[in-house]
Protein backbone atom coordinates (compact mmCIF):
# COMPACT_ATOMS: atom_id res chain seq x y z
CA UNK A 1 0.00 0.00 0.00
CA UNK A 2 2.74 2.41 0.64
CA UNK A 3 4.27 1.62 -2.36
CA UNK A 4 1.47 2.34 -4.27
CA UNK A 5 1.36 6.20 -2.25
CA UNK A 6 4.70 6.65 -2.88
CA UNK A 7 4.55 5.65 -6.71
CA UNK A 8 1.53 7.40 -7.35
CA UNK A 9 3.18 11.01 -5.56
CA UNK A 10 5.88 10.42 -7.54
CA UNK A 11 3.94 10.57 -10.65
CA UNK A 12 2.26 13.17 -10.18
CA UNK A 13 5.20 15.30 -9.19
CA UNK A 14 6.91 14.52 -12.09
CA UNK A 15 3.95 15.82 -14.11
CA UNK A 16 4.02 18.88 -12.39
CA UNK A 17 7.84 19.24 -13.07
CA UNK A 18 7.59 18.88 -16.70
CA UNK A 19 4.24 20.88 -17.34
CA UNK A 20 5.96 23.50 -14.98
CA UNK A 21 9.03 23.37 -17.37
CA UNK A 22 6.79 23.56 -20.42
CA UNK A 23 4.86 26.36 -19.52
CA UNK A 24 7.97 28.31 -18.94
CA UNK A 25 8.78 28.22 -22.99
CA UNK A 26 5.36 29.13 -24.05
CA UNK A 27 4.75 32.72 -24.18
CA UNK A 28 6.32 35.10 -22.82
CA UNK A 29 5.98 39.25 -22.43
CA UNK A 30 5.87 40.89 -25.61
CA UNK A 31 5.79 44.90 -26.95
CA UNK A 32 5.65 45.60 -30.48
CA UNK A 33 7.77 47.66 -32.94
CA UNK A 34 5.37 49.15 -35.86
CA UNK A 35 7.05 50.88 -38.88
CA UNK A 36 5.09 52.71 -40.84
CA UNK A 37 6.78 53.53 -44.16
CA UNK A 38 4.73 54.50 -47.81
CA UNK A 39 6.56 52.29 -49.77
CA UNK A 40 4.99 48.75 -49.90
CA UNK A 41 6.86 46.12 -50.39
CA UNK A 42 9.74 47.48 -48.31
CA UNK A 43 12.07 44.59 -46.61
CA UNK A 44 12.44 45.16 -43.08
CA UNK A 45 15.27 43.74 -40.82
CA UNK A 46 16.05 44.28 -37.31
CA UNK A 47 19.82 44.09 -36.82
CA UNK A 48 20.60 41.70 -39.32
CA UNK A 49 17.18 39.62 -39.25
CA UNK A 50 14.38 39.88 -41.55
CA UNK A 51 11.15 40.42 -39.95
CA UNK A 52 9.00 41.31 -42.91
CA UNK A 53 7.19 43.42 -45.74
CA UNK A 54 5.37 46.47 -45.32
CA UNK A 55 1.82 46.42 -46.27
CA UNK A 56 -0.75 49.17 -46.77
CA UNK A 57 1.75 51.29 -44.93
CA UNK A 58 2.96 49.37 -41.92
CA UNK A 59 4.58 46.57 -40.58
CA UNK A 60 3.50 45.11 -36.73
CA UNK A 61 6.49 43.17 -35.26
CA UNK A 62 6.31 41.32 -31.95
CA UNK A 63 9.49 41.44 -29.84
CA UNK A 64 9.57 39.27 -26.35
CA UNK A 65 11.15 41.72 -23.53
CA UNK A 66 12.77 38.74 -21.80
CA UNK A 67 14.89 38.22 -25.48
CA UNK A 68 18.19 39.97 -26.58
CA UNK A 69 17.26 43.36 -27.86
CA UNK A 70 17.63 44.57 -30.97
CA UNK A 71 19.86 47.48 -31.92
CA UNK A 72 19.53 48.70 -35.55
CA UNK A 73 16.50 48.09 -38.11
CA UNK A 74 17.45 48.70 -41.85
CA UNK A 75 14.46 49.41 -44.65
CA UNK A 76 15.41 48.71 -47.97
CA UNK A 77 13.14 49.51 -51.14
CA UNK A 78 13.78 48.77 -54.64
CA UNK A 79 11.17 49.37 -57.23
CA UNK A 80 10.88 50.45 -60.75
CA UNK A 81 14.50 51.12 -61.50
CA UNK A 82 14.75 52.77 -58.00
CA UNK A 83 16.44 51.84 -54.60
CA UNK A 84 16.46 52.93 -51.40
CA UNK A 85 17.66 52.38 -47.58
CA UNK A 86 17.47 53.28 -44.24
CA UNK A 87 19.52 52.23 -41.10
CA UNK A 88 18.76 53.83 -38.00
CA UNK A 89 19.29 53.16 -34.37
CA UNK A 90 16.43 51.44 -32.58
CA UNK A 91 14.80 54.13 -30.32
CA UNK A 92 14.21 51.28 -26.99
CA UNK A 93 13.19 48.37 -26.20
CA UNK A 94 8.96 47.93 -25.72
CA UNK A 95 7.56 46.96 -22.63
CA UNK A 96 5.29 44.54 -21.87
CA UNK A 97 2.07 45.52 -24.12
CA UNK A 98 3.54 48.68 -25.32
CA UNK A 99 4.23 49.17 -28.69
CA UNK A 100 7.09 51.76 -30.16
CA UNK A 101 6.20 53.43 -33.72
CA UNK A 102 9.14 53.98 -35.89
CA UNK A 103 8.38 56.18 -38.91
CA UNK A 104 10.76 55.69 -42.64
CA UNK A 105 10.64 58.12 -45.03
CA UNK A 106 11.23 56.57 -48.00
CA UNK A 107 8.67 57.40 -50.88
CA UNK A 108 8.13 54.91 -53.92
CA UNK A 109 8.47 55.98 -57.71
CA UNK A 110 5.78 55.71 -59.43
CA UNK A 111 5.69 53.14 -62.02
CA UNK A 112 5.09 53.94 -65.66
CA UNK A 113 1.88 53.24 -66.92
CA UNK A 114 1.49 51.75 -70.96
CA UNK A 115 0.46 55.13 -72.90
CA UNK A 116 -2.61 54.94 -74.83
CA UNK A 117 -2.38 56.00 -78.38
CA UNK A 118 -3.90 59.02 -78.85
CA UNK A 119 -5.74 59.70 -82.05
CA UNK A 120 -4.23 62.86 -84.35
CA UNK A 121 -3.41 63.27 -88.08
CA UNK A 122 1.20 63.86 -88.77
CA UNK A 123 1.29 64.13 -85.04
CA UNK A 124 2.88 61.85 -82.63
CA UNK A 125 4.36 62.35 -79.17
CA UNK A 126 7.14 62.06 -76.90
CA UNK A 127 6.16 60.95 -73.30
CA UNK A 128 9.41 62.51 -70.85
CA UNK A 129 9.25 60.17 -67.76
CA UNK A 130 11.29 61.36 -64.87
CA UNK A 131 11.95 60.51 -61.18
CA UNK A 132 11.92 64.60 -60.52
CA UNK A 133 9.43 67.42 -61.26
CA UNK A 134 10.43 70.46 -62.69
CA UNK A 135 13.09 69.19 -64.65
CA UNK A 136 13.62 71.44 -68.20
CA UNK A 137 13.77 69.03 -71.50
CA UNK A 138 15.42 70.61 -74.23
CA UNK A 139 15.26 68.35 -77.91
CA UNK A 140 18.24 70.09 -80.48
CA UNK A 141 18.23 73.49 -77.91
CA UNK A 142 14.65 73.99 -78.05
CA UNK A 143 12.62 74.50 -74.91
CA UNK A 144 10.07 72.10 -74.61
CA UNK A 145 8.41 72.19 -70.51
CA UNK A 146 9.05 70.71 -67.90
CA UNK A 147 8.16 67.72 -66.04
CA UNK A 148 4.77 67.64 -63.70
CA UNK A 149 3.26 64.66 -62.12
CA UNK A 150 6.58 62.89 -62.97
CA UNK A 151 6.20 63.53 -67.12
CA UNK A 152 6.08 66.11 -69.88
CA UNK A 153 3.88 65.14 -73.11
CA UNK A 154 5.64 66.83 -76.25
CA UNK A 155 3.61 66.73 -79.77
CA UNK A 156 6.23 66.47 -82.86
CA UNK A 157 4.71 66.90 -86.31
CA UNK A 158 6.18 63.22 -88.27
CA UNK A 159 6.79 65.58 -91.50
CA UNK A 160 9.08 67.68 -89.69
CA UNK A 161 13.14 67.74 -89.06
CA UNK A 162 13.24 64.68 -86.33
CA UNK A 163 15.59 65.67 -83.22
CA UNK A 164 18.24 64.28 -82.28
CA UNK A 165 19.43 65.25 -78.88
CA UNK A 166 17.76 65.94 -75.83
CA UNK A 167 18.92 67.30 -72.65
CA UNK A 168 17.24 67.33 -68.78
CA UNK A 169 18.25 69.87 -66.72
CA UNK A 170 17.35 70.80 -63.04
CA UNK A 171 18.94 73.57 -60.57
CA UNK A 172 21.36 71.08 -58.03
CA UNK A 173 21.34 67.88 -60.15
CA UNK A 174 23.58 66.37 -62.90
CA UNK A 175 22.79 67.66 -66.34
CA UNK A 176 21.36 64.56 -68.36
CA UNK A 177 22.03 64.64 -72.40
CA UNK A 178 20.83 61.63 -74.61
CA UNK A 179 20.62 60.76 -78.30
CA UNK A 180 17.17 60.53 -79.43
CA UNK A 181 16.98 57.28 -81.44
CA UNK A 182 13.57 56.26 -81.74
CA UNK A 183 10.82 58.76 -83.94
CA UNK A 184 6.79 58.62 -82.79
CA UNK A 185 4.65 57.89 -86.37
CA UNK A 186 1.05 59.92 -86.49
CA UNK A 187 -0.34 58.84 -83.84
CA UNK A 188 2.08 56.98 -82.08
CA UNK A 189 3.76 58.06 -78.60
CA UNK A 190 7.54 57.30 -77.64
CA UNK A 191 8.48 56.91 -73.76
CA UNK A 192 11.96 58.40 -72.25
CA UNK A 193 13.20 58.20 -68.87
CA UNK A 194 14.93 60.61 -67.46
CA UNK A 195 16.69 59.48 -64.17
CA UNK A 196 18.09 63.12 -62.26
CA UNK A 197 20.37 62.54 -59.38
CA UNK A 198 21.44 65.02 -57.11
CA UNK A 199 24.78 67.08 -58.14
CA UNK A 200 26.98 66.37 -54.86
CA UNK A 201 29.51 69.12 -55.46
CA UNK A 202 26.75 71.61 -55.38
CA UNK A 203 25.12 70.90 -52.73
CA UNK A 204 28.43 70.75 -51.06
CA UNK A 205 29.53 74.13 -51.88
CA UNK A 206 25.69 75.50 -51.19
CA UNK A 207 26.18 74.38 -47.52
CA UNK A 208 29.40 75.97 -47.07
Amino acid sequence: MNFRIGLICLFITGALIVTGGTAAKIGGDRGWYEFHCHADGAKVHLDSEYVGDIQNGMLSVPIYTTGTPYSTYTVTYEGCGSYASVTRNLPGVPAKGQTIDIFVDIEPVPCPTPTPKPLGGDVGYYLIWSNEDGVTIEMDGEDKGMTMNGYLQIPVYTTGTPYKTMVASKPGFILVTEDITEYPGAGETVDLYVTMNPDVIVAATAGE
